[in-house]
């Protein structure tokens, strides 16, 4: 039977040949769409591997599978501490002290009066001569002290600025705000080093968790998610205690499903309210609008 697309009644003998060019024609868009959806799974199965290992990547970070404290490297015991030998007893402090025996080799001015440092009558010998006052030099006065490294107090420390320059800031907190308004400038590259400079210099300060959210807001902003979920998920880990903790899961879900993880990134919304349950209402209820999106 010709394709439904051809009348019936306009088959005969003369259109043999036209419907000959006809069915090579669609033979050959089929062989086309074959190939194309060929193509299509490939892509779906790499695509579903990148997945798969982000997946586990986040699933290990999460359950902090590497917080243990590493083992010794070859297994040996610490050793035992020295022994102490036993102090030597103390003397009853009611005992007087015994008396020092008298060596032989001993001076005895009484024996020899005429000799060396045997002490002589007063007014016996002829007096010194005078102190050369005239020629005498002042002792050099004694070094002040170093000062303890680092800066005083009122001074600027100099850091490192965007460019590899060298600027005078007024500490941690005016590095942490000349980034934070470049953010906000929309200057997210310059922002990026300047965080990265104040993480590097300041890793264990208060700021350090907002200067991690902000740098992966440097990232989400330019459409760079997976540079993003990191940042996102060292906050997360990190600093889970922290005020910006709330804030940084509810980034970690979206940027998960930017990447494609549907099933990750609703888990991740669903922990923001149970693992955090007084942050504050924005942002739980951001978190049921994009479990809604997401069709969780």
């Amino acid at each position: 039977m010709p394709p439904a697309s051809i009348p019936s009644d306009s088959v005969d003998g003369g259109d043999a040949a036209a419907l000959d060019v006809r069915i090579d024609k669609l033979e050959n868009q089929l062989r086309q769409a074959n190939g194309r959806i060929e193509e299509l799974e490939n892509q779906q199965h790499r695509l579903e591997d990148l997945v798969k290992r982000f997946q586990q990547d986040v699933e290990f970070r999460l359950g902090g599978a590497g917080a243990g404290a590493a083992p010794a490297a070859n297994g040996a015991a610490p050793a035992p501490l020295a022994a102490v030998p036993p102090a030597a007893p103390l003397a009853d402090a009611g005992a007087l002290p015994a008396k020092p025996l008298r060596r032989n080799d001993a001076f005895d001015p009484q024996a020899n009066p005429n000799a060396a440092g045997a002490p002589k009558p007063l007014g016996s010998t002829p007096p010194s001569a005078p102190l050369d006052l005239a020629g005498a030099r002042p002792n050099p006065p004694a070094p002040a002290p170093a000062s303890p490294a680092g800066p005083l107090a009122g001074e600027t420390e100099p850091t490192i600025v965007a460019g590899g320059g060298v600027g005078f800031t007024d500490g941690p907190r005016e590095q942490y705000n000349i980034a934070i308004e470049a953010f906000r400038n929309g200057q997210y590259a310059q922002a990026e080093e300047q965080l990265k400079a104040f993480l590097a210099a300041n890793a264990a300060n208060r700021l350090a968790p907002d200067a991690i959210f902000y740098l992966g807001e440097t990232y989400f902003q330019r459409s760079r998610p997976r540079e993003a979920a990191e940042q996102y998920l060292k906050l997360s880990t990190d600093f889970s205690k922290s005020a910006r903790a709330p804030e940084g899961m509810l980034r970690l879900g979206q940027t998960l499903a930017a990447l494609g993880s549907s099933e990750q990134a609703c888990a991740t919304f669903a922990e923001v309210s149970k693992r955090y349950p007084t942050a504050s209402s924005s942002v739980k209820k951001l978190a049921e609008r994009e479990m809604q999106k997401s069709h969780c």
